[in-house]
């Protein structure tokens, strides 16, 4: 009652200013926490445009240019992506073989294709995935599909 007592709030106002007050926590905690955990960048962030330049630049060196990207899965987290991407082509009617790789920010906002996931068939992905983290043990867990 003392708080009530020395600002002149009411019983209504005090459940008003805890109840914002709460609100406000718990939005500042969520922030926190997204922040050390992977995420998806937004469509049409910054972020998400560079990966997706990385990513069609790798595609280029392959001799596959002027391509559209649906991309199923993206996760990001402290510099390091892994992506799905679906390519076809402007119109839609052509539609190439799913790639999924990892991606490094060299700078902020600069990103760089490290390497594919091999799409053979008969790949062991369970030994891939461990050589991978192997290979790049700084790449947070978590970017990877479950």
């Amino acid at each position: 009652m003392t708080v009530q007592r020395n600002f002149g709030l009411t019983h209504s106002h005090m459940k008003n200013y805890l109840t914002v007050t709460s609100l406000v926590t718990s939005v500042l905690l969520a922030g926190c926490a997204s922040i050390n955990t992977a995420h998806t960048p937004p469509d049409g962030s910054a972020e998400k445009n560079a990966i997706l330049q990385a990513t069609q630049r790798a595609l280029a060196r392959q001799g596959r240019k002027a391509l559209v990207l649906v991309v199923p899965y993206l996760k990001v987290h402290d510099g390091w992506a892994w992506i799905q991407v679906n390519p076809q082509s402007a119109g839609g009617k052509q539609h190439y073989e799913s790639q999924s790789g990892l991606l490094q920010e060299k700078a902020t906002n600069n990103w760089t294709l490290l390497e594919w996931m091999p799409a053979e068939e008969g790949t062991d992905y369970t030994k891939y995935f461990k050589n991978l983290k192997a290979n790049y043990p700084s790449a947070p867990g978590d970017i990877f599909p479950q």
